[in-house]
């Protein structure tokens, strides 16, 4: 007893540690969420050019950060019309995987997942693109229209990852779009 004891402390010990060296960290580790991006450049400008580092991909892969509270994660990103937008799944495309190996983790992440929440709060994000860093606003989409064109995306999106999605019906609600503005001064 006393051993098991020592070994769940020396494990409950590890884990914190991790923790505490991974929100230390300059960005996420994978699915593992991180602290504020620190390395690369900070780009000024307002507008950029996001298909040269995003390419016309359905939905590409980046590293967003929340000033508030600092810390980073990877998630999707695609752009429309010249414009940056982050989905943030809510049950929209994991409920629907097909039961792979990665379904168990689409799930894990989403019951830890609360960035959007935080962002609606304080929209200020720091994204970090090929190595550049950009600090952006994060704004959430209501527009009918676009909300169904970018579930459409990412349903296609998900199919080519994936396969076919199982055919339950999908929650419009289980998926929040945002788009990423230019900060202004002030």
């Amino acid at each position: 007893m006393k051993v098991a004891r020592v070994l769940l402390l020396l494990l409950l010990g590890l884990i914190l540690a991790g923790r505490v060296a991974q929100r230390m960290s300059d960005g996420p580790t994978g699915p593992i969420q991180g602290g504020a991006l620190r390395a690369g450049t900070l780009v000024s400008e307002p507008e950029v050019d996001w298909t040269l580092a995003l390419g016309d991909a359905p939905v590409g892969s980046i590293e967003l950060q929340l000033v508030e509270p600092p810390r980073s994660r990877v998630t999707g990103a695609f752009v429309y019309e010249g414009q940056l937008f982050v989905p943030c799944d809510l049950g929209f495309i994991w409920r629907r995987a097909p039961d792979t190996s990665s379904r168990w983790l689409l799930r894990l992440i989403w019951i830890l997942k609360g960035w959007h929440e935080d962002v609606l709060r304080d929209g200020r994000v720091v994204l970090r693109v090929d190595g550049k860093r950009y600090e952006r606003l994060a704004v959430r989409v209501t527009d009918p229209e676009l909300l169904a064109t970018f579930r459409g995306r990412v349903e296609k999106a998900a199919e080519q990852y994936f396969g076919s999605l199982l055919p339950e019906e999908a929650d419009p609600e289980a998926i929040w779009f945002f788009r990423m503005d230019p900060r202004t001064a002030g």
